[in-house]
């Protein structure tokens, strides 16, 4: 609660500190300090210092953080306060910060800090969506958590993440408002209940799709490429929605099929996005195709493993055929199979773990271009020392003798990928999980270990049956182990809650029924 002050002079004085302080804050105090009190600083020394206001650390803490003390000398208006001032902002846990001078007398000056602190989140309530699961997964990915601070940015951030989300799926006109109800019961002080509303409103539609500046390719043709599609009556049982997402990776995609054709140059020189009304929109795209090229003379450089015949033996692209950047690509270096007949795994299945390939275009005349691949070999590499991890039930043994590299083999990148494969394959681990990692790789000796990563799942299954035939009651039960170790039934520590760990498969199964058991 606000001090009074002794008389009216003293309750202006008091006033007028605040505002300069704080507009020398924000603003600078040149530009206020002619038309207010202390507009020539002066030195004073602190005679003492009381915080007010919603504050529920102690006094002396927050006294503490201003870093002022009692008999300590001040210039008022001077740097030392907006330097207190922004530190106290930068906190981030109060929402308004006020100085006043309560009294001055003989050179001294007696402050008062009032300050209100952020408020405490105690729940958050989501409205406008139906799904539960909807509502509780908003809440734990913007980290709306109880006890958390409730700033401007916090919300502010929320509300931002929460229209983006569904703006990426078709939802344009998404509308977020936040807001805080304080809690009064008499336990909680200065906590609040934050109630975001989420009105998504009608998904908008793609009426229009028009392509212009395309000859090469008719708009049918360029509109194949795109997952994002127009409105028709032929189209009437699927969406036409717009996600942002979807439209950039068209974009790219219509780019791609260009170069596949030999047009390197196309491009998209302009895209607009047209608002016809709140549920339907219009995309202008504006194309730039270029001239068609072709593949002239592609020479090899640095290579002495592999002759040029060999070389293009692998890469299949003659002089004369229609320029294609993907495929080009794709025939020295195919990131999207791992095991690709390319010239970089010709290399890597051979031991030159190290070795880098760059392709440059030496030459471009009327509609040809040449290259030259240039490719750094460098040391064979040779496997040191092979781990495995994450294997916490099956055996080390089971696990290596379906892995194809070996201490002291020659690097293979195929050797690898068919490890993983086996091991995926065994039942015991999750394919999606197997990782293989360098480890301790050495250009200069030409070593590395290699790390196999496993998460092992479940390999057990219980089969039950019953039914009711011939004047009695049939049951089935089925125990099956994949991973059983016949050698551990011997051993106690073994029983957790079966022996495991050495591939094994024990498999039993119960029959009975009225009549008989088996």
């Amino acid at each position: 609660m606000e001090k009074p002050a002794t008389n009216l002079a003293s309750a202006l004085m008091k006033k007028r500190i605040s505002t300069l302080l704080l507009c020398f804050m924000a603003f600078g105090f040149q530009a206020f300090a002619q038309d207010l009190p202390f507009s020539n600083s002066k030195q004073y020394t602190i005679g003492g210092i009381d915080v007010s206001g919603t504050v529920s650390y102690n006094e002396q803490t927050v006294i503490a953080y201003t870093g002022l003390s009692v008999g300590e000398e001040i210039m008022i208006p001077g740097e030392k306060i907006s330097e207190i001032l922004k530190k106290l902002w930068d906190l981030g846990l109060f929402s308004d910060i006020n100085f006043y001078a309560t009294k001055i007398e003989d050179g001294k000056i007696w402050l008062e800090l009032e300050i209100q602190e952020v408020p405490t989140l105690v729940d958050v309530r989501v409205e406008g969506l139906k799904r539960k699961s909807k509502r509780e997964e908003l809440v734990e990915e913007n980290e709306l958590k109880a006890g958390s601070k409730v700033t401007e940015n916090l919300i502010t951030t929320t509300k931002n993440y929460i229209e983006n989300k569904y703006k990426e799926d078709g939802y344009l006109n998404t509308d977020v408002t936040i807001r805080t109800i304080p809690v009064t019961d008499s336990v909680a002080t200065n906590k609040v209940e934050m109630i975001v509303n989420v009105d998504r409103n009608e998904r908008v539609k793609i009426k229009d799709i028009n392509i212009e500046g395309n000859e090469i390719f008719s708009d049918a043709k360029v509109q194949r490429q795109m997952k994002t599609k127009e409105t028709s009556f032929f189209r009437f049982w699927k969406r036409s929605k717009f996600i942002p997402e979807d439209y950039q990776a068209d974009k790219k995609a219509i780019i791609k099929k260009y170069k596949e054709k030999g047009y390197r140059d196309a491009r998209i020189v302009s895209d607009t996005l047209v608002k016809l009304n709140d549920k339907r929109i219009a995309l202008n795209i504006t194309l730039e195709e270029g001239d068609k090229y072709y593949f002239g003379d592609i020479s090899f450089l640095g290579n002495t493993v592999y002759s040029d015949e060999q070389l293009h033996n692998v890469l299949r692209i003659k002089k004369g055929d229609v320029y294609n950047a993907t495929l080009f690509q794709k025939r020295i270096a195919d990131e999207t199979r791992p095991d690709a007949a390319d010239i970089t795994n010709l290399y890597k299945n051979n031991g030159y773990l190290f070795s880098n390939i760059n392709v440059v275009e030496t030459d471009v005349y009327n509609d040809t271009i040449d290259f030259e691949i240039r490719i750094h070999e460098g040391k064979i590499a040779y496997f040191d020392h092979i781990y495995v991890k994450g294997n916490d039930k099956t055996n080390d043994h089971v696990i290596f003798r379906n892995i194809r590299t070996k201490p002291g083999q020659k690097y293979n990148k195929a050797a690898v990928i068919r490890s993983v494969r086996e091991l995926g394959q065994l039942g015991f681990f999750d394919p999606a999980q197997l990782t293989p990692e360098f480890q301790n790789v050495n250009p200069n000796t030409g070593t590395l270990d290699m790390e196999y990563n496993v998460v092992e799942k479940g390999a057990s299954q219980i089969q039950l049956q019953g039914g009711y035939g011939g004047g009695g009651f049939v049951g089935t039960l089925g125990l099956s182990f994949n991973n059983f170790s016949l050698k551990g039934i011997f051993d106690k520590e073994a029983w957790k809650p079966i022996p495991m760990g050495d591939g094994q498969t024990l498999s039993l199964r119960a029959q009975a029924s009225s009549f008989y058991q088996t």
